[in-house]
Parts: C-alpha cells; sequence; structure tokens
C-alpha cells in the first residue's frame, strides 16, 4: 500500500514500464532501461529508485462491487508482466507505505531501500540518507511507515 500524504500535485508519473517480478504497490524499485521493466536494487541504496503504484481498477467479479477497500490484494498485487507507475520521490513529498522493515527503526532515523524493495533503517553511520522515518500510522488495522524526503543527508548515529 502506497499513501500519498504531502506531493506535488501535477507530477509527471513514468507508466511505460513493466514489472520483471511480482510487487506490491509501495515498493521501491529500480528501471532496467534495456526491456523497460523494474526489479529491486541489486544493492541497498538510498537514490535512483522509484515508488511502485497501479491504477485502482477491478478485474474479474470485482468489477460488480460498489466499494472495495484500498488494501483488496486487487488494487496492490503486481504480476510479472504488468504495466505500473513509477512516482519519483522529491525533496518536501512525504508518503506512507507497508513495504517497510520496522527492526530498530525511531523517529528520526534515516533510511535506505533494501535488496526486497522495502524501506529500512540505514544501516551504520555510513550511509547518508534523504529519507527519514517519521513514524507509524495505523490506518483501519494496517500499519504503515511515515517516510518524508527532506533537503539534507543525515546518517544514523
Amino acid at each position: 500500500m502506497l499513501r500519498e500524504l504531502q506531493t506535488q500535485v501535477g507530477k509527471n508519473v513514468d507508466a511505460t514500464y513493466k514489472a520483471d517480478i511480482a510487487l506490491v504497490t509501495g515498493m521501491a524499485v529500480v528501471k532496467n532501461f534495456a526491456d523497460k521493466t523494474v526489479d529491486f536494487p541489486a544493492v541497498a541504496t538510498v537514490d535512483g529508485f522509484y515508488l511502485v503504484t497501479k491504477e485502482r481498477v477491478p478485474t474479474g467479479i470485482n468489477c460488480g462491487r460498489g466499494d472495495m477497500s484500498d488494501y483488496d490484494v486487487n488494487f496492490t498485487a503486481i504480476a510479472s508482466g504488468e504495466f505500473i507507475k513509477l512516482i519519483v520521490p522529491i525533496v518536501g513529498e512525504r508518503y506512507s507505505t507497508d513495504q517497510f522493515i520496522a527492526t530498530g527503526l525511531s523517529v528520526g532515523n534515516a533510511l535506505m531501500v533494501g535488496v526486497d524493495g522495502k524501506f529500512a533503517k540505514a544501516t551504520s553511520t555510513t550511509v547518508p540518507s534523504k529519507i527519514i522515518y517519521t513514524g507509524t500510522v495505523t490506518e483501519n488495522g494496517h500499519v504503515l511507515a511515515t517516510i518524508e524526503f527532506v533537503g539534507k543527508t543525515v546518517t544514523n548515529a
């Protein structure tokens, strides 16, 4: 799940790439420019990634439903080969996602994107990051990490 809490309106979103593997909205990926697909980063990173989301279009029997939860797998699961939307986070924006590893996180920690596409505490004091963990929010029983993109790099103590 990906929630846009504070974002720039009218920002371009790339929708020309396909998932190379099964993904979940809210993950972070890198582009493969050669074959127009995305995948997880080969090594943990703090830049050069995109946030993944997709259009919320019901399929199959779900087309007959009046209302559906934003957490329904029809809206969050991304199959290999499916077109996706890639969001470039910029300074000043805030998002929340359930694609994070909570181990050792404290408000104000610098974050990085792991090789699993999830946000985690940046390792040691040697990884400067502009991604800051600002706490969690519980939304209808789902815990989401709130992250903010700041203008100055920070490291964890």
